[in-house]
């Protein structure tokens, strides 16, 4: 049996970071509309914003996110056409996509640079992920293809006593979609001697993937555990394509590679 070479997502596979995203995304908000005084976000509208943080893609969006629902929209219709409401609220805002970007890292920085210990505490990796993975690195390849930047991933990754090789993360920094990225790891050498397999909780990036004729190889897992809805868990269990796992059988065969 060939060993696994494993592609992972980060938020919602191997780390929850909702709390830091809500916490992050209001702290940059600040900086937009200052009628937000206060330091963190209030309580029930962080319940909410955790509530829909499925359905954000990347990190910047949360920003948006959260001037929408501090603006009264109904978490329904975001959930309904999230998209548009995303565009409508950065035209409000009058900021481009890479502006929000830019300002949602240069948040995460001021904040690591002045409070590291806070900073990480809003985040917890999943139950045995971490010794999983330090495991998994022991036994062959895996990289980490994550719509965080790199930078933030490398940090936890070191809080949480991984070592992982910096060139093995594929973070929103390289401007590539997950798709080119699979392909140009396929296009590797380990593609010969290793099966590849993609761990990912956001099941619309699974389906586009799954709709590539040249990412066939790739075994698609929806992991179950992570950032999804009811509705997203039960249409990924019904798709042949897409094994739906929990977190358990994920830790298990991610610490002994050769187990399917």
């Amino acid at each position: 049996m060939k060993p696994t070479f494993w592609c992972l997502d980060f938020d919602g596979v191997l780390c929850d970071s909702a709390r830091e995203t809500g916490a992050a995304a209001w702290k940059a908000g600040r900086t937009l509309w200052p009628e937000w005084p206060a330091a963190e976000p209030p309580p029930a509208l962080l319940e909410r914003f955790r509530g829909l943080r499925p359905l954000l893609e990347t990190g910047w969006q949360a920003i948006l996110l959260l001037r929408l629902l501090e603006q009264g929209t109904p978490p329904a219709a975001l959930a309904a056409d999230f998209a548009a409401h995303i565009e409508a609220a950065c035209q409000a805002a009058g900021r481009t996509v890479p502006e929000l970007v830019r300002l949602f890292g240069e948040t995460r920085d001021r904040w690591l640079a002045e409070a590291p210990e806070d900073w990480l505490a809003r985040h917890r990796f999943y139950p045995g992920v971490a010794a999983a993975l330090t495991a998994a690195l022991a036994y062959g390849p895996v990289a980490i293809l994550t719509t965080k930047q790199e930078r933030f991933t490398r940090r936890l990754l070191a809080a949480a006593g991984v070592e992982f090789p910096a060139a093995r993360i594929f973070g929103l920094d390289r401007g590539r979609s997950k798709e080119a990225t699979l392909a140009e790891l396929l296009a590797g050498a380990e593609s010969a001697t290793a099966e590849f397999a993609l761990v990912e909780d956001r099941l619309a990036t699974l389906e586009r993937i799954a709709e590539r004729p040249e990412l066939a190889a790739v075994r698609l897992i929806f992991a179950a555990w992570g950032y999804s809805t009811p509705a997203e868990r039960a249409r990924a269990a019904a798709q042949p394509r897409i094994e739906s796992w929990p977190l358990g059988r994920f830790t298990a065969a991610l610490a002994a590679p050769h187990s399917r």
